[in-house]
């Protein structure tokens, strides 16, 4: 079974508890037992326009492809109110979501509150709810196989209801404790970015410098429309071939953003193509690739030990 461990965060002036919860989910959460040698895992945000979606009905259905799912917010735009989930969203990756492990963004998600909470516990037309029962501004983990994974709620640095202060010490916790070889961690504002739309969410880089210290292999994040991948780099943006290997995935479907500027150690990018990076996990390595959608050509592909 997986292991989920949930981070307890109340609201201004309550300190996270370092003590989390951690509780085990059952079978129907969990598809993989802790012995499975290989895992596909699709990794997508910023999806459904407000509207039908021939783009966000694609990607839904490469993901779908996948043995679970790792959300990287913006779901529904433009303001992630139930009943447009319920009208869109819930047609086209509604199915999706009880194999879907979601962070939550700041203005399109309701900064992790309100109806895109609801919607992932449960609350949508159909009733398709998240592996893992979302709480505003909490962050959790959970094991699956091998591998450890990490959703981090960066909405923390947008607004007063949270510290990330405290998220920064439930990371430092979760990370001394887990005791598997490779890592995933993930939240929506990139850290590693070009800029195109937005730039750098600078705020959360004491996550980025315990990531780095503990060797976590692969961070995930969405919010620029484009697709981008890093070479490993440490949280001052060098090139370290012990730090994370770091992706932007925001090709849900909803429009995609122009370049501005290009960061250090930028590989590879394409703001042409919606699609969803699939990653196969492995004892020790990963591949990746990037699977075009909607017409597209532009691909993306290698492989990389754990560090």
């Amino acid at each position: 079974m997986a292991r989920l461990r949930i981070g307890r965060l109340g609201r201004v002036g309550v300190a996270l508890a370092l003590g989390a919860l951690s509780v085990v989910i059952g079978a129907a959460a969990n598809p993989l037992a802790p012995t499975e040698a290989v895992m596909h895992v699709a990794a997508v945000g910023d999806i459904h326009d407000e509207g039908p979606s021939s783009s966000a009905a694609a990607t839904a259905a490469e993901a779908a492809k996948a043995d679970f799912i790792l959300g990287l917010g913006d779901y529904q735009y433009d303001d992630g109110a139930l009943w447009k989930y319920n009208s869109y969203f819930d047609k086209t990756w509604g199915p999706n979501v009880p194999k879907m492990y979601p962070v939550l963004a700041p203005n399109h998600d309701q900064f992790w509150q309100g109806d895109p909470l609801k919607y992932f516990n449960g609350g949508g037309a159909r009733g398709y709810k998240s592996p893992v029962t979302l709480k505003p501004y909490t962050p959790y983990s959970f094991d699956k196989g091998t591998w450890h994974f990490i959703a981090l709620p960066d909405t923390c640095g947008r607004t007063s209801g949270c510290s990330l202060s405290d998220i920064t010490s439930w990371l430092q916790q979760d990370l001394e404790t887990h005791t598997n070889r490779c890592a995933i961690a993930y939240w929506h504002q990139p850290y590693f970015t070009s800029t195109s739309t937005h730039r750098q969410e600078a705020s959360i880089k004491p996550w980025d410098d315990l990531l780095v210290a503990r060797h976590v292999d692969i961070v995930l994040q969405g919010h620029n429309h484009v697709y981008e991948r890093f070479a490993p780099q440490n949280a001052a943006r060098e090139a370290d071939p012990n730090g994370p290997q770091a992706f932007v995935v925001g090709t849900g479907g909803r429009h995609l953003d122009r370049f501005k500027d290009t960061a250090p150690n930028s590989v590879t990018r394409d703001n042409s193509t919606f699609g969803v990076l699939q990653l196969t996990l492995r004892d020790g390595s990963y591949d990746w690739r990037f699977v075009p959608v909607a017409g597209g050509t532009y691909t993306d592909s290698g492989s990389m030990s754990c560090r």
